[in-house]
Parts: structure tokens; C-alpha cells; sequence
């Protein structure tokens, strides 16, 4: 079957869902996009096919959100490709089927600028009257960043991705522990942690667990991985030291040991003796796990390095991109500006997306749509901020995966210290660099 044919996903539809913004006045003074921007051009309705290529994004809400866009928009088709396994971007466009348009997750963006699959939106955000003002704070300067330092817009990302920590009410309740609160730095989960792994009627609790990519993505000390001078990799640091000892800390803890056969989320929703757990926030799916009986949990906020309290993490969102070989950019960006409206935002908050604009109507709705968040602390997904952007390179994406692999497994599985493990990361990530070159 051909790539183009392949089914409409579930993927695919939240992807475009949560895609565009549209909003009136005028960019901030500071941007390129400053000239105060004219009124929404008149774009063709002539009828058009998008080609449209979908990779790394959650599958919710996909039927109302593809009766939104063939309501908002009767003459525009999406002719879609869902990305994953052996279907990989790369593919599509050797095959010479560029997409008119792009979702991806933004580990990726460093392929998509070898692959020559974005371009400067600024024309188009003038042209539409996009108000970069509507971003939450941090998101705008943070987009700029992936430009390689000449303070273009190439990608327009479309949710925020605020972590929380979320507990089983249950476990702290059967060991007479208090509950985590919002506010609360590693070291002092750390103590938390301790009390509530233990082992009674057979059963290991665990006290807590992150998903690790997601985390070093997060980036809370704002650390470069990789100097953009030498692009050598630069983890020889008391930062990096100090970052990877406090992680790998919780898996110290005896009976709080790594187990890689199985996920956090399962050890959380599923097996359900995991105290603490942080990562992708699977809202949607809490309902079902709730339905098995005896799992009451909340959330708190991310806790925070001491000493760094409030200072956010690194920006770490889905994104859309539209290729400069597109003959419907207008189209494409049509798309991506309702689906950023208020409207569409609100509906997507509902459902448990946090949304990358200030509306307060959207913050508002966040989860009011899933059954059984009522009375969650659910504002703590919003203390989450986003940080100034750290130094980055190309190289970026093979640093933090290495940083997974041989940092926190090293240390959690192999049981190296600290030295050992940044060094060996260090020569990873090196050596990945120079193959990378070679090509």
C-alpha cells in the first residue's frame, strides 16, 4: 500500500488539531515580524489537496478534530501520511512526495533542517496577521533559538508540554506518608521517595520514576550538551555532575531500582505500586486506570533544582513546519492559524492538551472534558514555565539520547559513579559527532 494511502489516524488528527493560532494585532516591537501587520490577506477557496506528513504526536479527540477542519475549512483536503516504524520522513521525500506541510516532535528538528523542510514563517506570519503577543512566555524566544542564531520563526509549535508530578494517593495513604506538595525541589522528593518504597505482602512499592528522555529534554539547569564553538560534547561540568547525580539518586534507593522491562507509565497506571511518577502527561488515559478500582492519584508541580525555583525548564513542544518547496503555504498556514485559535485551543484543553496561548479561557478548560480530574490540582501543570533557551548545535538530539543510554542507565543499571558515567557519555556522544561529519 501506498505511503499516501495509508489509513487517517487517531496520531494524524490530534496532530493538525492542536496545529495554528489565530489572533489580530500586532507583533511585539522586538521581532522581526514588527511592522504592525495588515489585515488577514484573501486566500484563495479554490479547492486544494495539503500534503501532510504526521509523526510523533498522541491520538485524542480525532473525529471531532477532523470534523473541525472540514467545517473551518470545506475546500482544503488532507491527504495524509502518518509516520513511525518504516515509514519515515526521509523516505517520503526521496520518493519525491514532499509534504506541503508538517508535524513533528522536536528531537526531529535538526533532521527536518538537513532535509531542507523548513522555512522562515515570518512572511507568513505578517501576511495573516499572526500576533506572536498570544504565546505563552518563553515560547517565542525559545522558537527563534532553533534558527541557528539568525532569529527566524521555522517552526510554529502547537501545545506547551509542562510536566507535573503525579502521585497514588493510595500508597501514601497505606504507609501514613504525606503527600508531595507543590513547590518541592529534587532533593527533597528524594526523602519522599525513601519513604514510600517499601516492601509489604509481598509487594515492591516504589517511590519514584521519570521518564528519562523526557526530563533530559526538560533540561532544568539549562545546560548545553554540546559546545557550539568546538562541537565537542561538554559535560565535564559540576552542572552536569550535579543534574545527573540528583536524578540518578532515586534509583539508589533500595527497592527503587531501575526496572527497563517495564514503563514508568505502566508501573504508575497499570501495576500501580509506583508512588511518584513525572514524564509525557497521559491525561486521557488516567479515566480507564482509575476504573480498575482503589487508584486515587493527583498531581503537584515539577519539582525544582535548589537553588534554581522558578526558573523553568527548556522548551520542549510538538511543532508544525511548512517546506519551502509547498505550492499552498497560504493553505497550510490557514490551517495552522485556526487550529492556534482560542477556539480550538479551549476545545483541546479540554481534553487534556496544555495550551501554548495566554487565553485564559483555554487555561481555564484544561481537563474539564476527561471524566474524574474534577478537584485535581490540575494548575500545577502551569507552574511548569518555560526557561530561556540553552545553548544548542545540531548535535543536540545524539547528546541528550546518549545522555539517556549511557548517563542515567549507566549509573541506575551499570553502576557506575558519577565520572565514570559522564566520561563514557562524553566519548559517546564524541565519537557520534565525528561519524555524523564523516557522512
Amino acid at each position: 500500500m501506498s505511503i499516501h494511502r495509508l489509513r487517517l489516524s487517531a496520531v494524524t488528527l490530534i496532530a493538525v488539531a492542536m496545529a495554528g493560532c489565530s489572533g489580530g494585532g500586532s507583533p511585539k516591537p522586538a521581532s522581526p515580524a514588527a511592522d504592525t501587520p495588515p489585515a488577514k490577506a484573501e486566500i484563495s477557496t479554490e479547492p486544494v489537496t495539503l500534503n501532510f506528513y504526521t509523526e510523533g504526536n498522541s491520538a485524542v479527540l480525532a473525529d471531532q478534530i477532523g470534523g473541525l477542519i472540514t467545517k473551518k475549512f470545506p475546500h482544503i483536503k488532507l491527504n495524509t501520511t502518518v509516520g513511525g516504524g518504516n515509514i519515515k520522513i526521509e523516505d517520503v521525500v526521496g520518493a519525491g512526495q514532499v509534504p506541503d506541510l508538517i508535524s513533528y516532535s522536536l528531537g526531529g528538528v535538526t533532521k527536518l533542517k538537513e532535509l531542507q523542510l523548513v522555512s522562515d514563517l515570518t512572511p507568513l506570519i505578517k501576511k495573516h496577521g499572526f500576533d506572536l503577543t498570544r504565546f505563552a512566555a518563553g515560547v517565542e524566544e525559545n522558537v527563534r533559538s532553533f534558527s541557528d542564531n539568525d532569529g527566524r520563526f521555522i517552526l510554529m509549535p502547537f501545545e506547551l508540554n509542562n510536566n507535573a508530578l503525579f502521585y497514588n494517593k493510595t500508597i501514601f495513604d497505606k504507609f501514613g506518608v504525606a503527600y508531595p506538595k507543590d513547590g518541592m525541589t529534587w532533593e527533597g522528593l528524594l526523602d519522599v521517595a525513601k519513604q514510600v518504597t517499601r516492601m509489604d505482602g509481598g509487594v515492591q512499592y516504589k517511590g519514584f520514576r521519570f521518564e528519562e528522555t523526557n526530563l533530559v529534554f526538560k533540561n532544568q539547569l539549562g545546560l548545553s550538551f554540546v559546545d557550539p564553538k568546538t562541537l565537542k560534547a561538554s559535560l565535564g561540568n559540576d552542572g552536569w555532575k550535579r543534574w545527573l547525580s540528583t536524578m540518578t539518586a532515586f534509583h539508589t534507593i533500595p527497592g527503587n531500582d531501575l526496572d527497563t522491562k517495564i514503563s514508568e507509565k505502566d508501573e504508575f497506571m497499570k501495576v500501580q505500586t509506583l508512588a511518584m511518577r513525572t514524564g509525557p502527561n497521559f491525561m486521557s488515559e488516567l479515566p480507564a486506570a482509575v476504573g480498575k478500582g482503589g487508584f486515587d492519584w493527583d498531581v503537584v508541580s515539577l519539582p525544582d533544582f535548589q537553588g534554581f525555583e522558578g526558573k523553568g525548564s527548556q522548551f520542549n513542544a510538538p511543532y508544525f513546519a511548512i517546506p519551502p518547496t509547498s505550492k499552498y503555504k497560504d493553505q497550510a498556514f490557514q490551517v495552522i492559524d485556526y487550529m492556534m485559535s482560542d477556539e480550538v485551543q479551549t476545545i483541546m484543553s479540554k481534553q487534556g492538551r496544555l495550551p501554548i496561548v495566554k487565553s485564559d479561557k483555554a487555561k481555564s478548560e484544561f481537563g474539564t472534558g476527561i471524566d474524574g480530574l474534577k478537584g485535581k490540582n490540575l494548575q500545577a501543570f502551569f507552574k511548569d514555565t518555560v526557561a530561556k533557551p540553552a545553548p544548542a548545535t545540531i548535535y543536540d538530539t545524539i547528546a541528550k539520547t546518549s545522555m539517556v543510554k549511557k548517563g542515567i542507565r549507566g549509573i541506575a543499571i551499570d553502576r557506575k559513579d558519577v565520572n565514570t558515567a559522564l566520561r563514557e557519555t562524553e566519548e559517546d556522544i564524541n565519537k557520534q559527532i565525528e561519524a555524523a561529519k564523516a557522512k
